[in-house]
């Protein structure tokens, strides 16, 4: 009698991006068996290596998935480090970066739909890129992410958001970026990066520095499937913020799925320990997408 054995998963591969003002940066791809199956490219939450997404990936290849999680730009393997003179924002993270790396995965797989995703930031990005050029996008998916708009934070949380936009203002003629590690909030981080963030802090509003796109508007306009899913442990992004980033595109297109306990196996899950523990979403963001991934194609 043969030894039967599980089919093994193809090992993770690394993507080589570079971007139209020439940063370089890598991407992990977590390839599924079937070649032609949906594709996730997943970005990370502030200041967080591509790397720490290791076992989401594989969780989500198990679920008939491929995944792709970049670096950020200045974080890991990127060419550049935010400095004085090097000074990025949302705009070189949405119009440069992840221009480029839907390019490539459109190359590489055109076959399969081709979903945007993320984790806190990231989702906020993958949803400012769905809405300005939605072609070709089958979906979105947010885990844990959501608006830092301020009135969706508690009175404590909201006076720690005021002391980060603070902060990163005084930084910025001092350093010349953000030092995010020495605080505890994200890593080495570019001022500009950090200006657009407060401005959404301040303003609940999306305005990429150096962009004209409206992606406001925009995102009002978006017709493709968006599942968010947010926790109701996680203080970084509560339900007042996940529905904040989700009342921004229309209600007809969009899935808020808000987990205690009892829907995490009884886990009290985190902005950040969801991460160790995949298993316990995996399974309802691929079910999601396989069940998605026909209707929509993108818009023209």
């Amino acid at each position: 009698q043969a030894d039967l054995k599980p089919p093994t998963m193809a090992e993770p591969q690394t993507l080589t991006i570079t971007s139209a003002d020439k940063h370089q940066f890598d991407a992990t791809l977590f390839p599924a068996d079937v070649p032609n199956a949906p594709i996730l490219i997943f970005l990370s939450a502030l200041g967080t290596p591509a790397r720490v997404y290791g076992r989401f990936g594989r969780e989500m290849v198990a679920h008939g998935v491929h995944v792709c999680a970049p670096d950020w730009r200045g974080i890991g393997s990127s060419s550049i480090r935010a400095g004085r003179s090097s000074d990025f924002g949302y705009r070189q993270l949405v119009e440069f970066d992840l221009a480029s790396l839907i390019q490539t995965i459109q190359q590489r797989f055109p076959k399969s739909p081709i979903w945007l995703g993320g984790h806190s930031l990231g989702g906020q990005m993958a949803l400012l890129r769905a809405g300005a050029h939605p072609e070709g996008i089958s979906g979105v998916i947010l885990i844990a992410s959501g608006s830092v708009h301020l009135p969706c934070y508690s009175w404590k949380l909201r006076m720690g958001v005021r002391t980060l936009v603070y902060l990163s203002n005084a930084a910025r003629p001092l350093l010349g970026y953000f030092p995010g590690a020495r605080v505890g909030f994200g890593g080495r981080e570019a001022s500009g990066l950090m200006r657009d963030w407060s401005h959404v802090a301040m303003t609940g509003k999306y305005r990429l520095r150096g962009s004209d796109t409206d992606y406001e508007q925009l995102m009002r306009s978006l017709k493709i499937p968006v599942l968010a899913i947010s926790f109701a442990a996680d203080a970084w992004s509560p339900y007042r913020a996940a529905k904040a980033l989700l009342d921004k595109v229309p209600g007809k297109f969009s899935v808020h799925l808000h987990w205690n306990a009892s829907d995490t196996a009884g886990v009290a899950v985190d902005h950040y320990s969801w991460i160790k523990q995949p298993a316990l979403v995996a399974p309802s963001v691929a079910t999601y997408i396989r069940q998605n991934s026909d209707k929509f194609s993108g818009q023209t």
